[in-house]
């Protein structure tokens, strides 16, 4: 019954966040940003955004899925910027609040609050660019 209560309330909340206007960086009208990614929930910017987002990170994803966002032994890759479950913004923030079944990512919606998912979110879109830079150096050097 909690999971219910949870995927409903991420729903909801997803609803409600889906309406207002994206903010990015890199987004174009479309709310596509230069990654591909689509940002189709207003995603904050700035380096406080991002310090917080690296500090709830570090505390609650980096343990599966590595500081850099690569993957580890538990987690996927988040900078790899393909998602089994979507690359939306609203779809990754209900991966993170609701957890998926049958897989270890478990819920965070109880001990995370919207703002702190969200910055959340605006750190591993920064990963995402720390990789496409990394990965072009990497065809450089070859």
């Amino acid at each position: 019954m909690k999971s219910v209560r949870t995927w409903f309330a991420v729903i909801a909340t997803a609803f409600a966040l889906w309406g207002m206007p994206a903010v990015a960086a890199d987004a174009g009208a479309d709310g596509v940003d230069r990654h591909g990614m689509e940002n189709d929930m207003p995603i904050p910017e700035g380096e406080e955004v991002l310090a917080t987002g690296k500090d709830r990170y570090s505390a609650r994803c980096s343990y599966c899925h590595t500081p850099l966002g690569r993957g580890g032994s538990s987690g996927v890759c988040l900078a790899c910027q393909k998602y089994k479950w979507g690359s939306r913004s609203s779809q990754i923030y209900a991966t993170i609040a609701a957890g998926r079944p049958q897989t270890k990512m478990g819920a965070f919606a109880t001990s995370l609050s919207q703002e702190e998912i969200l910055n959340i979110i605006a750190y591993i879109r920064s990963l995402q660019e720390l990789k496409i830079q990394d990965d072009l150096k990497a065809a450089k050097a070859q």
